[in-house]
């Protein structure tokens, strides 16, 4: 159980390091991450500065909860609790059929969709496994195998890099084959 613990580790980990990295990276970055909030979440019009650094620094919380051993339960929890209120959300603006990104990971992205809300409900599974793997796995410190330990570690990097490359991902998938779409109506 220790390695699907450590594989949600390192996935969530990086997840949430390229939301914050992504969201800091320059001032248009972060001012689009704010402007995107008040959208989202039409309570925080004019308030959006205070909760912005709070999600900022909640989210580089996580990564060092995570990183660190001794706190990874606290990291898993506190991922939890941020992606239940990300996907809340996400889904209120979804409702509202509101046409913002959410800048999510920084710049730019698509306007909010299901997928993105679906994304959010499966990292929050991640968490919320790591959270109650942790709870229940006992303090076995044996050393993993190389093998293991490279699948483990590559697992966790691939979740990441679809997670974080979703809105990529459904574009190269949803544009038509411009020789097959002419094939169709030949």
């Amino acid at each position: 159980m220790n390695h699907l613990i450590d594989t949600g580790r390192i996935f969530l980990g990086l997840v949430f390091f390229c939301s914050v990295v992504g969201k800091i990276r320059g001032g248009a970055a972060y001012t689009g991450f704010r402007v995107a909030m008040a959208r989202l979440v039409p309570a925080l019009r004019g308030r959006t500065g205070p909760v912005a650094v709070l999600v900022v620094g909640a989210e580089t919380a996580v990564v060092g909860a995570l990183a660190v051993p001794t706190t990874v339960t606290a990291g898993f929890a506190l991922a939890a609790v941020l992606l239940a209120a990300f996907t809340a959300v996400l889904a209120g603006a979804l409702r509202r059929e509101e046409t913002v990104a959410c800048h999510c990971f920084g710049g730019g992205g698509q306007p909010v969709a299901l997928r993105h809300v679906l994304r959010n409900v499966g990292l929050l599974c991640a968490a919320s496994a790591g959270l109650v793997a942790r709870l229940v796995t006992t303090g076995d410190t044996a050393a993993p195998r190389p093998a293991v330990l490279l699948f483990t570690a590559g697992a966790g990097v691939f979740l990441a890099l679809v997670t974080v490359a979703l809105d990529e991902l459904a574009y190269l998938l949803s544009r038509p084959d411009p020789k097959s779409a002419g094939r169709a109506r030949g």
